[in-house]
């Protein structure tokens, strides 16, 4: 396990504790969307290094983000614990060889790209469907949001399916499945963190979902795992599908440098 933190893991995670608090900072506080985004630097070197670096990149991410001046001070740390389960996942996930390329052609790479696109629409309907877009007397989401995350899950459909035939890679099915387990078990660690820490109101723009899972009737347990199975899935999917994107953007040599590049690249058999 210490094999994980070599030099080169050491000086991506900076960068990736920098991606995680950008990119999740604006999305979560600034554009208020139901997803987070905040875990593309946690699962980029859980892939490529192993469990242990992508736990610690990821608890660190919310702890640095915590304290950071001007955007600090919110609900975001107690949430390190989901964001080290990530972390620990997405290292599984690598050394499971989930993100080696697996060529193929044919009926069965049409029907690899029809079933990720499919999969990604299946976890997104559960938002389409949410009265807390489509009533604004439940929600109180402004009309752009709703249209934000039909688009969201439009551009994700067509990414994994056409990433999925044009490179002619069974990976990308692989990828947007672990992406799925993911987020339900993100959901199911967080949840009772949000409800019993914060009452289910963690400032991000998900609380919408909880406010309305509570007016249905729901305690703030079940609404706080409501709202995390509802942005979760799909947000890890998308993250990981990026990573995979990112990873496959590397060239074999960089790859192989990392812990777990051999089952990156298909050297060797995790």
């Amino acid at each position: 396990m210490g094999g994980q933190f070599s030099t080169r893991v050491i000086t991506l995670m900076p960068v990736a504790i920098a991606i995680n608090i950008v990119l999740g900072y604006t999305v979560q506080s600034v554009l208020k969307l139901p997803i987070y985004l905040d875990s593309i630097g946690t699962i980029l070197v859980g892939v490529l290094a192993g469990p242990l670096a992508g736990a610690l990149t990821g608890i660190l991410s919310n702890l640095i983000w915590q304290y950071a001046p001007g955007i600090g001070g919110g609900t975001i740390g107690p949430f390190a614990v989901t964001a080290g389960v990530i972390g620990l996942l997405a290292g599984l996930w690598g050394r499971l060889g989930v993100y080696r390329s697996r060529p193929a052609s044919g009926r069965q790479l049409l029907l690899a790209a029809l079933v990720g696109a499919a999969l990604v629409v299946l976890i997104v309907l559960p938002i389409v469907n949410n009265p807390a877009y489509t009533d604004p007397n439940i929600g109180g989401y402004p009309d752009w949001v709703y249209t934000a995350a039909v688009a969201i899950a439009v551009v994700a459909a067509l990414v994994v399916a056409a990433f999925i035939y044009m490179r002619r890679d069974l990976a990308g099915l692989w990828v947007a499945g672990a992406g799925v387990v993911t987020g339900i078990v993100a959901a199911l660690v967080s949840a009772p963190i949000a409800a019993y820490v914060f009452g289910g109101v963690t400032g991000s723009g998900a609380d919408v979902l909880v406010a309305a899972l509570r007016k249905g009737g729901a305690d703030v347990l079940s609404a706080s795992l409501g709202q995390g199975l509802f942005s979760d899935p799909i947000d890890k999917t998308i993250t990981s599908f990026v990573v995979f994107m990112i990873v496959t953007s590397l060239s074999t040599r960089v790859v192989a440098r990392f812990p777990n590049g051999s089952q990156l690249t298909g050297e060797a058999v995790a």
